[in-house]
Protein backbone atom coordinates (compact mmCIF):
# COMPACT_ATOMS: atom_id res chain seq x y z
CA UNK A 1 0.00 0.00 0.00
CA UNK A 2 1.29 3.39 -0.70
CA UNK A 3 1.97 6.17 1.80
CA UNK A 4 0.91 10.01 1.31
CA UNK A 5 3.14 11.88 -0.43
CA UNK A 6 5.05 14.04 2.24
CA UNK A 7 8.01 16.61 1.12
CA UNK A 8 11.07 15.39 2.78
CA UNK A 9 12.06 18.02 6.10
CA UNK A 10 15.57 19.65 5.35
CA UNK A 11 17.13 22.13 8.37
CA UNK A 12 20.19 23.93 7.11
CA UNK A 13 22.47 25.88 9.55
CA UNK A 14 25.06 28.12 8.30
CA UNK A 15 28.99 27.14 8.73
CA UNK A 16 31.33 29.17 11.12
CA UNK A 17 34.03 30.85 11.68
CA UNK A 18 35.68 29.70 14.41
CA UNK A 19 36.56 26.00 13.09
CA UNK A 20 38.41 22.52 14.36
CA UNK A 21 42.55 23.41 13.91
CA UNK A 22 43.34 20.45 12.05
CA UNK A 23 44.77 20.44 9.25
CA UNK A 24 43.48 16.94 7.77
CA UNK A 25 40.57 16.17 6.65
CA UNK A 26 37.77 16.09 9.27
CA UNK A 27 33.42 15.64 9.25
CA UNK A 28 32.11 18.62 8.78
CA UNK A 29 30.14 17.90 11.89
CA UNK A 30 33.01 18.37 13.69
CA UNK A 31 35.19 21.03 11.79
CA UNK A 32 32.80 24.06 12.94
CA UNK A 33 33.32 24.73 16.82
CA UNK A 34 31.99 28.51 17.29
CA UNK A 35 29.21 28.69 20.19
CA UNK A 36 27.23 30.36 17.14
CA UNK A 37 27.38 27.47 15.19
CA UNK A 38 26.68 25.21 18.30
CA UNK A 39 23.49 26.90 19.38
CA UNK A 40 22.48 26.50 15.22
CA UNK A 41 23.11 22.71 15.19
CA UNK A 42 20.77 21.99 18.73
CA UNK A 43 18.28 24.26 17.24
CA UNK A 44 18.19 21.81 14.17
CA UNK A 45 18.58 19.00 16.71
CA UNK A 46 15.50 20.25 17.97
CA UNK A 47 13.40 20.54 15.09
CA UNK A 48 14.26 17.15 13.50
CA UNK A 49 13.64 15.24 17.01
CA UNK A 50 17.59 14.34 16.39
CA UNK A 51 17.79 13.82 12.77
CA UNK A 52 14.54 10.53 12.97
CA UNK A 53 11.82 13.45 11.59
CA UNK A 54 14.27 15.40 8.83
CA UNK A 55 17.98 16.32 8.11
CA UNK A 56 20.26 18.63 8.67
CA UNK A 57 22.65 19.69 6.58
CA UNK A 58 25.28 22.44 6.69
CA UNK A 59 25.68 25.63 4.01
CA UNK A 60 29.26 26.25 3.90
CA UNK A 61 30.54 29.19 1.90
CA UNK A 62 33.57 26.95 0.01
CA UNK A 63 31.61 23.87 -0.09
CA UNK A 64 27.69 24.14 -0.41
CA UNK A 65 25.63 21.60 1.37
CA UNK A 66 27.45 18.96 3.40
CA UNK A 67 26.36 16.05 5.05
CA UNK A 68 27.32 16.18 8.90
CA UNK A 69 29.76 13.18 7.79
CA UNK A 70 31.21 14.60 4.79
CA UNK A 71 34.92 15.10 5.42
CA UNK A 72 36.05 18.83 4.49
CA UNK A 73 39.21 20.44 4.95
CA UNK A 74 39.67 23.45 6.62
CA UNK A 75 39.16 26.94 5.18
CA UNK A 76 38.33 30.73 5.52
CA UNK A 77 35.52 31.97 3.66
CA UNK A 78 31.86 33.72 4.03
CA UNK A 79 28.94 33.74 2.07
CA UNK A 80 29.43 36.52 -1.02
CA UNK A 81 33.11 36.57 -0.54
CA UNK A 82 34.91 36.18 -4.29
CA UNK A 83 34.98 31.73 -4.73
CA UNK A 84 31.91 30.94 -2.39
CA UNK A 85 29.52 28.90 -3.45
CA UNK A 86 27.16 29.51 -6.66
CA UNK A 87 23.35 29.47 -6.37
CA UNK A 88 23.97 27.23 -9.84
CA UNK A 89 25.93 24.48 -7.84
CA UNK A 90 23.81 24.92 -4.66
CA UNK A 91 20.84 24.06 -7.28
CA UNK A 92 23.10 21.09 -8.56
CA UNK A 93 24.04 19.74 -5.02
CA UNK A 94 20.15 19.65 -3.55
CA UNK A 95 19.39 17.80 -6.84
CA UNK A 96 22.11 15.17 -6.12
CA UNK A 97 21.09 14.80 -2.35
CA UNK A 98 17.33 14.88 -3.54
CA UNK A 99 16.01 18.08 -1.66
CA UNK A 100 15.02 19.95 -4.96
CA UNK A 101 11.58 19.93 -3.41
CA UNK A 102 11.87 19.09 0.23
CA UNK A 103 10.17 21.64 2.84
CA UNK A 104 13.48 23.45 3.96
CA UNK A 105 14.15 25.91 6.90
CA UNK A 106 17.43 27.63 7.16
CA UNK A 107 19.16 28.52 10.50
CA UNK A 108 21.96 31.19 10.00
CA UNK A 109 23.07 34.84 9.03
CA UNK A 110 21.11 36.66 6.25
CA UNK A 111 23.84 35.68 3.52
CA UNK A 112 22.99 31.59 3.98
CA UNK A 113 19.02 32.70 3.49
CA UNK A 114 19.44 34.74 0.37
CA UNK A 115 21.99 32.36 -0.86
CA UNK A 116 19.36 29.43 -0.17
CA UNK A 117 16.48 31.22 -1.66
CA UNK A 118 18.16 31.00 -4.94
CA UNK A 119 16.96 26.88 -4.50
CA UNK A 120 14.28 27.27 -2.19
CA UNK A 121 12.14 30.88 -2.81
CA UNK A 122 9.33 29.59 -0.11
CA UNK A 123 12.07 28.52 2.69
CA UNK A 124 10.95 29.54 6.11
CA UNK A 125 13.86 31.39 7.79
CA UNK A 126 13.03 31.48 11.49
CA UNK A 127 16.06 33.75 12.82
CA UNK A 128 14.67 36.69 9.83
CA UNK A 129 14.26 40.48 11.76
CA UNK A 130 16.40 39.19 14.81
CA UNK A 131 18.33 42.19 15.65
CA UNK A 132 22.18 40.71 15.97
CA UNK A 133 23.54 38.15 17.45
CA UNK A 134 22.03 37.87 20.83
CA UNK A 135 18.47 38.44 19.65
CA UNK A 136 19.69 35.26 17.14
CA UNK A 137 20.69 33.29 19.91
CA UNK A 138 17.73 34.33 22.39
CA UNK A 139 15.55 32.87 18.96
CA UNK A 140 17.73 29.68 18.59
CA UNK A 141 17.26 29.05 22.60
CA UNK A 142 13.68 29.28 21.98
CA UNK A 143 13.86 26.25 20.02
CA UNK A 144 16.34 24.14 21.69
CA UNK A 145 14.65 24.87 25.12
CA UNK A 146 11.55 26.18 25.54
CA UNK A 147 10.61 25.67 28.92
CA UNK A 148 13.81 27.88 29.94
CA UNK A 149 11.21 31.27 30.46
CA UNK A 150 9.21 28.67 32.78
CA UNK A 151 12.44 28.02 34.95
CA UNK A 152 13.56 31.52 35.04
CA UNK A 153 12.45 34.40 37.40
CA UNK A 154 10.42 37.05 35.71
CA UNK A 155 11.77 40.49 34.16
CA UNK A 156 10.36 43.40 32.53
CA UNK A 157 8.65 42.23 29.52
CA UNK A 158 11.14 43.99 25.91
CA UNK A 159 9.91 43.63 22.84
CA UNK A 160 11.55 41.16 20.96
CA UNK A 161 11.02 39.53 17.59
CA UNK A 162 10.04 36.59 19.02
CA UNK A 163 6.19 36.32 20.38
CA UNK A 164 6.75 34.20 23.21
CA UNK A 165 7.57 30.61 24.79
CA UNK A 166 7.39 28.00 21.62
CA UNK A 167 6.72 30.83 18.99
CA UNK A 168 9.63 30.11 17.02
CA UNK A 169 8.60 26.48 16.83
CA UNK A 170 5.50 27.17 16.01
CA UNK A 171 6.01 29.75 13.62
CA UNK A 172 8.16 26.92 11.92
CA UNK A 173 5.46 24.46 11.76
CA UNK A 174 2.93 26.79 10.36
CA UNK A 175 5.05 27.85 7.80
CA UNK A 176 5.73 24.07 6.95
CA UNK A 177 2.11 23.28 7.17
CA UNK A 178 1.05 25.67 4.86
CA UNK A 179 3.68 24.93 2.14
CA UNK A 180 2.32 21.34 2.30
CA UNK A 181 -1.34 22.28 2.18
CA UNK A 182 -0.80 24.79 -0.85
CA UNK A 183 1.11 21.76 -2.45
CA UNK A 184 -0.89 19.26 -2.18
CA UNK A 185 -3.71 21.77 -3.57
CA UNK A 186 -1.65 22.54 -6.39
CA UNK A 187 -1.18 18.26 -6.82
CA UNK A 188 -5.20 17.78 -6.57
CA UNK A 189 -5.81 20.17 -9.49
CA UNK A 190 -3.68 18.81 -11.46
CA UNK A 191 -5.08 15.44 -10.96
CA UNK A 192 -8.76 16.79 -11.75
CA UNK A 193 -7.25 17.83 -14.91
CA UNK A 194 -7.05 13.91 -16.37
CA UNK A 195 -10.16 12.31 -13.76
CA UNK A 196 -12.52 13.80 -10.98
CA UNK A 197 -14.45 11.29 -8.87
CA UNK A 198 -18.16 11.24 -7.35
CA UNK A 199 -19.27 10.97 -4.24
CA UNK A 200 -18.86 6.93 -2.89
CA UNK A 201 -22.33 5.39 -2.12
CA UNK A 202 -22.15 2.73 -0.06
CA UNK A 203 -25.26 -0.25 -0.75
CA UNK A 204 -24.28 -2.81 1.95
CA UNK A 205 -21.04 -3.99 3.57
CA UNK A 206 -20.18 -5.20 0.42
CA UNK A 207 -21.94 -3.44 -2.37
CA UNK A 208 -20.85 -0.22 -3.29
CA UNK A 209 -20.47 2.45 -6.15
CA UNK A 210 -18.77 5.72 -7.80
CA UNK A 211 -18.05 7.15 -11.00
CA UNK A 212 -14.83 8.64 -12.53
CA UNK A 213 -15.47 11.83 -15.16
CA UNK A 214 -11.95 12.61 -17.59
CA UNK A 215 -12.48 15.88 -18.54
CA UNK A 216 -10.51 16.99 -21.85
CA UNK A 217 -10.96 16.95 -25.46
CA UNK A 218 -12.82 13.53 -27.13
CA UNK A 219 -9.54 12.05 -27.89
CA UNK A 220 -7.62 12.50 -24.38
CA UNK A 221 -10.94 11.37 -22.49
CA UNK A 222 -11.39 8.75 -24.85
CA UNK A 223 -7.50 7.49 -23.79
CA UNK A 224 -8.13 8.23 -20.58
CA UNK A 225 -11.05 5.94 -20.49
CA UNK A 226 -9.62 3.37 -22.00
CA UNK A 227 -7.00 3.42 -19.25
CA UNK A 228 -9.21 3.57 -16.50
CA UNK A 229 -10.56 0.30 -17.71
CA UNK A 230 -7.05 -1.36 -18.30
CA UNK A 231 -6.26 -0.50 -14.49
CA UNK A 232 -9.48 -1.95 -12.97
CA UNK A 233 -8.84 -5.10 -12.72
CA UNK A 234 -5.79 -4.60 -10.47
CA UNK A 235 -7.99 -3.18 -7.71
CA UNK A 236 -10.87 -5.55 -8.16
CA UNK A 237 -13.64 -3.27 -9.44
CA UNK A 238 -15.61 -3.21 -12.53
CA UNK A 239 -16.19 -0.69 -14.64
CA UNK A 240 -19.10 0.37 -16.91
CA UNK A 241 -19.62 3.08 -19.23
CA UNK A 242 -22.65 5.10 -19.10
CA UNK A 243 -24.55 5.07 -22.73
CA UNK A 244 -25.93 8.62 -22.11
CA UNK A 245 -21.81 10.19 -20.96
CA UNK A 246 -18.77 8.68 -23.03
CA UNK A 247 -16.65 10.55 -20.48
CA UNK A 248 -17.67 8.96 -17.46
CA UNK A 249 -17.32 5.57 -15.87
CA UNK A 250 -19.29 4.05 -12.97
CA UNK A 251 -17.34 1.84 -10.61
CA UNK A 252 -18.76 -0.90 -8.88
CA UNK A 253 -17.16 -2.94 -5.42
CA UNK A 254 -16.72 -3.09 -2.27
CA UNK A 255 -16.74 -0.31 -0.44
CA UNK A 256 -12.63 -0.29 -0.03
CA UNK A 257 -12.18 -1.53 -3.34
CA UNK A 258 -14.51 1.65 -5.08
CA UNK A 259 -12.67 4.12 -2.93
CA UNK A 260 -8.72 3.08 -3.35
CA UNK A 261 -9.56 2.85 -7.37
CA UNK A 262 -11.21 6.36 -6.99
CA UNK A 263 -8.00 7.32 -5.21
CA UNK A 264 -5.52 5.89 -7.08
CA UNK A 265 -6.52 6.18 -10.52
CA UNK A 266 -6.37 9.99 -11.03
CA UNK A 267 -2.48 9.52 -9.70
CA UNK A 268 -1.74 6.66 -11.85
CA UNK A 269 -2.96 8.83 -14.60
CA UNK A 270 -1.28 12.03 -13.42
CA UNK A 271 2.14 10.18 -13.15
CA UNK A 272 1.72 8.26 -16.35
CA UNK A 273 1.25 12.10 -18.22
CA UNK A 274 4.46 12.87 -17.05
CA UNK A 275 6.32 10.20 -18.59
CA UNK A 276 4.23 10.53 -22.28
CA UNK A 277 5.38 13.78 -21.82
CA UNK A 278 9.12 13.08 -21.39
CA UNK A 279 8.44 10.94 -24.59
CA UNK A 280 6.65 13.93 -26.40
CA UNK A 281 9.52 15.92 -25.48
CA UNK A 282 12.12 13.24 -27.58
CA UNK A 283 9.93 13.96 -30.65
CA UNK A 284 10.15 17.94 -30.33
CA UNK A 285 14.05 17.97 -30.10
CA UNK A 286 14.08 15.38 -32.84
CA UNK A 287 12.41 17.98 -34.73
CA UNK A 288 14.65 20.49 -34.39
CA UNK A 289 17.73 18.16 -35.08
CA UNK A 290 19.27 18.04 -38.68
CA UNK A 291 17.98 14.33 -38.69
CA UNK A 292 14.48 15.70 -39.16
CA UNK A 293 15.04 17.58 -41.99
CA UNK A 294 14.84 14.80 -45.10
CA UNK A 295 11.60 12.97 -43.04
CA UNK A 296 9.95 16.49 -42.27
CA UNK A 297 11.11 18.10 -45.87
CA UNK A 298 7.95 19.21 -47.67
CA UNK A 299 5.51 18.33 -45.12
CA UNK A 300 2.81 21.26 -44.44
CA UNK A 301 2.45 22.09 -40.75
CA UNK A 302 -0.97 20.69 -40.15
CA UNK A 303 0.74 17.45 -41.03
CA UNK A 304 3.90 17.68 -38.98
CA UNK A 305 1.03 18.76 -35.73
CA UNK A 306 -0.79 15.42 -36.66
CA UNK A 307 2.56 13.11 -37.04
CA UNK A 308 2.89 15.12 -33.30
CA UNK A 309 -0.49 14.48 -31.85
CA UNK A 310 -0.35 10.59 -33.03
CA UNK A 311 2.73 10.16 -31.65
CA UNK A 312 1.40 11.02 -28.22
CA UNK A 313 -1.14 9.02 -28.33
CA UNK A 314 0.52 6.26 -29.56
CA UNK A 315 3.20 6.60 -26.42
CA UNK A 316 0.21 7.39 -24.15
CA UNK A 317 -0.91 3.61 -25.21
CA UNK A 318 2.84 2.11 -24.59
CA UNK A 319 3.03 3.64 -21.84
CA UNK A 320 -0.07 2.36 -19.96
CA UNK A 321 0.92 -1.28 -21.01
CA UNK A 322 4.37 -1.01 -19.96
CA UNK A 323 3.01 -0.43 -16.43
CA UNK A 324 0.53 -3.07 -16.72
CA UNK A 325 3.17 -5.40 -17.93
CA UNK A 326 6.44 -4.37 -17.83
CA UNK A 327 9.26 -6.04 -19.98
CA UNK A 328 12.34 -7.01 -18.79
CA UNK A 329 14.19 -5.17 -21.39
CA UNK A 330 13.43 -2.42 -24.17
CA UNK A 331 15.36 -2.29 -27.37
CA UNK A 332 17.10 1.19 -28.37
CA UNK A 333 15.41 3.51 -30.43
CA UNK A 334 16.98 3.47 -34.04
CA UNK A 335 19.13 6.47 -35.57
CA UNK A 336 17.41 6.91 -38.99
CA UNK A 337 14.15 6.17 -38.30
CA UNK A 338 11.30 8.96 -37.66
CA UNK A 339 9.78 8.94 -34.04
CA UNK A 340 6.34 7.57 -35.71
CA UNK A 341 8.16 4.69 -36.90
CA UNK A 342 9.36 3.21 -33.25
CA UNK A 343 7.13 4.58 -30.58
CA UNK A 344 7.34 1.19 -28.55
CA UNK A 345 11.19 1.14 -28.16
CA UNK A 346 10.66 4.95 -27.14
CA UNK A 347 7.81 5.48 -24.81
CA UNK A 348 8.19 1.64 -23.46
CA UNK A 349 12.20 2.72 -22.86
CA UNK A 350 10.91 5.39 -20.42
CA UNK A 351 8.19 4.02 -18.94
CA UNK A 352 10.54 0.94 -17.96
CA UNK A 353 13.00 3.09 -16.76
CA UNK A 354 10.82 5.19 -14.57
CA UNK A 355 8.07 2.00 -13.84
CA UNK A 356 6.18 2.71 -10.65
CA UNK A 357 3.74 0.44 -9.61
CA UNK A 358 0.16 1.60 -10.96
CA UNK A 359 -1.75 -1.12 -8.06
CA UNK A 360 -0.17 0.89 -5.23
CA UNK A 361 -1.31 4.35 -6.01
CA UNK A 362 -4.27 4.46 -3.80
CA UNK A 363 -3.67 6.98 -0.66
CA UNK A 364 -4.57 5.76 2.17
CA UNK A 365 -5.37 9.50 4.01
CA UNK A 366 -7.81 9.85 0.71
CA UNK A 367 -9.33 6.45 0.98
CA UNK A 368 -10.31 6.88 4.65
CA UNK A 369 -11.72 10.15 3.85
CA UNK A 370 -13.82 9.02 1.00
CA UNK A 371 -15.16 6.45 2.85
CA UNK A 372 -16.06 9.07 6.00
CA UNK A 373 -17.62 10.90 3.24
CA UNK A 374 -19.73 7.81 1.41
CA UNK A 375 -23.40 8.61 1.05
CA UNK A 376 -24.93 5.59 3.39
CA UNK A 377 -28.76 7.12 3.06
CA UNK A 378 -29.93 4.13 0.89
CA UNK A 379 -27.73 1.26 2.57
CA UNK A 380 -28.89 -2.06 4.04
CA UNK A 381 -28.31 -3.93 7.05
CA UNK A 382 -27.17 -7.14 7.14
CA UNK A 383 -29.10 -9.35 8.99
CA UNK A 384 -27.37 -11.86 10.70
CA UNK A 385 -29.97 -14.87 11.70
CA UNK A 386 -29.98 -16.56 15.22
CA UNK A 387 -30.28 -19.94 16.52
CA UNK A 388 -33.48 -21.64 15.16
CA UNK A 389 -35.46 -22.51 18.05
CA UNK A 390 -36.51 -26.29 18.63
CA UNK A 391 -40.33 -26.68 19.33
CA UNK A 392 -40.27 -29.60 22.25
CA UNK A 393 -43.10 -32.20 20.83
Amino acid sequence: MSTPTVRPRVIIVSCGGRKNSSERPVPAGQRYTGSYHLALRRAADALTHGGRTGRVLILSALYGLLNLHDPIAPYDMRMGDEGSVTGERLRQQAADLGILGADVTVLGPRAYVEASRTVWPELTAPLAGARGIGDQLAKLADIYDPGRHSQAPKAPARPTASTGTGSVIEEIERAACARQNAEEQRAARKRARYATRSQLAVQDPARAHGSLTFPGDKAKSAARVWAARRFAALYRVQVHARPDDTRTLNVHGTPRDVARFLSALPRVLDRAEVRVSDVARLYGRWERHSTARAHLAGMPPRQRRAHARDFRAAAFQVVIDTLLDPPDTVRPAEDGLPPWEQVYPLAAGIAHYYWFDPAAEADPDETARILAAADRRHATVAVVPGPRCRVAP
